[in-house]
C-alpha cells in the first residue's frame, strides 16, 4: 500500500469515525430534550467528545505520515 492510498485511509477513517461517534451523540441529546434525563445528555455529550477527539487524532496521524524528518 503506497502511502497516497494510507493517507486517504487515514481521513476516511477520521470522518467515518467522527460521524459514527457523533450522530448518536447528537441523538441521545435530542431525545432528551426538555426531560430531566441528565443520563441522555451526558453520554450524548460524551459521545460527541469521543468522535472529536478521535477524529482529530486519525486525520493528524494521517497528515504525519505524509511528512519525511529531516534525518532521513
Amino acid at each position: 500500500m503506497n502511502l497516497t492510498s494510507m493517507k486517504t485511509l487515514a481521513r476516511t477513517g477520521a470522518v467515518l469515525s467522527f460521524g459514527f461517534f457523533s450522530v448518536p451523540g447528537l441523538a441521545l441529546m435530542a431525545h432528551a430534550g426538555g426531560d430531566a434525563e441528565t443520563g441522555q445528555i451526558i453520554f450524548g455529550s460524551l459521545f460527541i467528545g469521543v468522535g472529536c477527539f478521535a477524529g482529530t487524532l486519525l486525520w493528524l496521524m494521517g497528515e504525519k505520515l505524509g511528512t519525511k524528518s529531516n534525518g532521513q
